[in-house]
């Protein structure tokens, strides 16, 4: 049989987050190669689960919140109050080479699993615990969610338009930068481990790793002096051709940011107003006249819709997008160019339907990431789990019951 060379393989994580930040940061793991045995609740499990509007999702408990970080893993039903399964838990951590837990800080203390009790068993332990807003301090109690984070930490500031104020990113992005930095973090402890011998507690927080992500924004503050505001679909650059436009039937996001790109875009569109009128002679007087500019613009783009012009401005070198829902970019060339999408049959995962997960976001040459295993279900592994512990058949029944 061929050896796993994948970075984690051998390597053995007790997962016991839930929800999104935990799970999207030991799914990293186990794409590269961990055994992750996902610790839940009997019954409903991880509440991600259920966190749908499709009823047909919801009754097999399998929502695509729970199922787009749920590949590779294993997962092991347990109730900590039942004295039985707490000693498997306290066993599955011996074995452990991590643990990554989001409970609120001190809760897995009271529950007798806390680091400084395993460490004393297990001192290679890396353990990454993942909370609002870290282990300490004086918000470190508090409950913290995506949507509360965006507002708070500063980005909502600085996402929406003046006109219609503050809005939330999309999708929950302070949530998946609190995976990705908890999976960097997890990964440089192991280095270290392998230097000094010795194991390593992490402390991931949600509001450090979003201002970390916005490091350039808040460096407009504490450096510059200056309170960044919404800036609509304005580029980071402030050139007026860096922005979102209409055109026949949807939006054109261009990021035309030199003058070789702007005198490109102008041809190509056949906006020739933009190279000849005086409002437009550079890019001073550009900015100053950014309405009118956007006038000739749309008038131009008006004649096609967004396929055709990146067909023609890409050639061109303007850099440009039509904005996409998610139906267009997973059927897109690049991406299945790039193999970012595993497909799974009907067969896979008990919804009834062929779907697809979403891979790592980065490629080795030889044992990179990659999917091999559907989401299980709740439980689906904690018998051969338990087996592979040492477990008989009574001892299995009294932590299972």
């Amino acid at each position: 049989m061929e050896q796993n060379t994948q970075p984690f393989a051998g390597m053995r994580v007790i997962d016991f987050t839930r929800v999104v930040s935990g799970p999207y940061a030991t799914s990293q793991l186990a794409m590269l190669g961990a055994d992750v045995i996902k610790i839940e609740s009997p019954g409903p499990g991880d509440e991600a689960r259920q966190m749908t509007t499709d009823s047909d999702m919801a009754a097999a408990n399998m929502a695509p919140m729970y199922m787009a970080c749920g590949m590779n893993k294993r997962s092991v039903a347990l109730n900590l109050k039942n004295p039985a399964a707490h000693a498997v838990a306290v066993k599955l951590i011996e074995t452990a080479d991590i643990v990554v837990e989001n409970f609120r800080p001190g809760v897995i203390d009271r529950l007798g699993l806390g680091y400084e009790t395993m460490r004393q068993a297990n001192p290679r332990l890396v353990w990454c615990a993942i909370s609002g807003f870290g282990q300490t301090g004086p918000r470190s109690s508090a409950a913290a969610y995506d949507a509360r984070l965006q507002g708070m930490s500063g980005l909502m500031s600085i996402t929406g338009h003046p006109e219609s104020g503050p809005t939330r990113a999309g999708f929950a992005v302070v949530d998946a930068a609190t995976g990705m930095a908890a999976a960097f973090g997890i990964a440089s402890a192991l280095v270290q481990r392998s230097q000094t011998g010795q194991g390593q507690y992490i402390d991931v927080a949600m509001l450090d790793t979003i201002l970390s992500a916005m490091a350039p924004s808040v460096a407009e503050w504490t450096v510059g002096g200056t309170v960044p505001g919404l800036s609509g679909n304005q580029g980071t650059s402030g050139r007026p051709t860096a922005n979102l436009f209409r055109c026949r039937g949807g939006y054109l996001m261009l990021a035309a940011n030199n003058e070789r790109q702007y005198q490109a875009l102008a041809n190509t569109i056949g906006a020739h107003a933009m190279l000849t009128d005086p409002r437009f002679k550079d890019w001073d007087t550009r900015r100053a006249n950014a309405e009118d500019l956007r006038v000739v613009i749309e008038a131009a783009l008006a004649s096609a819709d967004g396929e055709a012009w990146e067909s023609k401005l890409d050639p061109a070198g303007v850099p440009v997008s039509r904005v996409r829902d998610m139906q267009s970019i997973a059927a897109d060339p690049q991406v299945a160019h790039r193999a970012l999408l595993h497909a799974f049959g009907a067969d896979d995962g008990g919804i009834g339907k062929a779907y697809s997960l979403v891979g790592a976001p980065f490629q080795f040459a030889s044992g990179g990431p990659a999917i091999t295993a559907r989401p299980p279900k709740v439980g689906e592994h904690t018998e051969s789990v338990l087996r592979d512990l040492g477990l008989d058949d009574g001892e299995i029944a009294a932590a299972t019951a």
